[in-house]
């Protein structure tokens, strides 16, 4: 019972770190739900078959099998972000390093490490993505304003004309001097997160 009641907390305590992750720190940042759920169903799977097999003298060797296997999962459907494929890797880690600490191991220890991962993910996070930029292709048709002398009046215009403020870049795509028009890539800043990239 004793035994049971360690493997019950143990699988609970690595599903409220990968949750934490997951929800916290991967999500309010474009984060996807489907992609929520992957990590908590990976670290679940991951977590059970680890404690299941922990007493077996080649549980270690298993494991890490398992836990490559799981960790190099391409879904063809879809194409996965680098930054998505590291969340898995976590969520992955997280599952496999809890599942197998000795029990003997000092419980700080493990609370320390897991909070450094959390710590990392979310200052990394903040500093890196705090700006939330969005893209925008434009199909824009006043080509005196892309001018290098008309930056700022070609902001006012595309604030006047479209709501996007904040802009961080603008680059010049293709010019078509016939039907007076230029493609324009428009980086922005969208901190309310009302608006999707281009490549979304």
């Amino acid at each position: 019972m004793e035994l049971f009641i360690a493997a019950f907390t143990k699988f609970w305590y690595i599903m409220l770190v990968v949750f934490l992750l997951g929800r916290f720190i991967y999500y309010p940042n474009k984060g996807k739900r489907e992609f929520l759920f992957t990590y908590l169903m990976l670290a679940a799977i991951i977590a059970i078959l680890c404690i299941l097999i922990s007493r077996i003298d080649f549980s270690i060797g298993f494991a890490l099998g398992i836990f490559a296997v799981f960790s190099i999962i391409r879904y063809r459907t879809v194409p996965i972000s680098p930054r998505e494929m590291t969340y898995i890797f976590l969520a992955a880690g997280i599952a496999a390093k809890n599942a197998l600490v000795p029990d003997d191991i000092d419980l700080y220890k493990i609370l320390v490490t897991d909070a450094s991962i959390l710590l990392i993910a979310g200052v990394s996070e903040y500093f890196l993505f705090k700006k939330k930029l969005s893209t925008k292709l434009v199909i824009y048709d006043n080509l005196n304003l892309i001018h290098p002398n008309k930056h700022q009046e070609l902001m006012d215009d595309l604030d006047l004309r479209f709501g996007i403020t904040g802009v961080e870049n603008i680059k010049i795509g293709r010019i078509d001097a016939i039907k007076n028009s230029a493609r324009l890539l428009i980086v922005f800043r969208d901190p309310d997160d009302r608006n999707f990239g281009d490549d979304t």
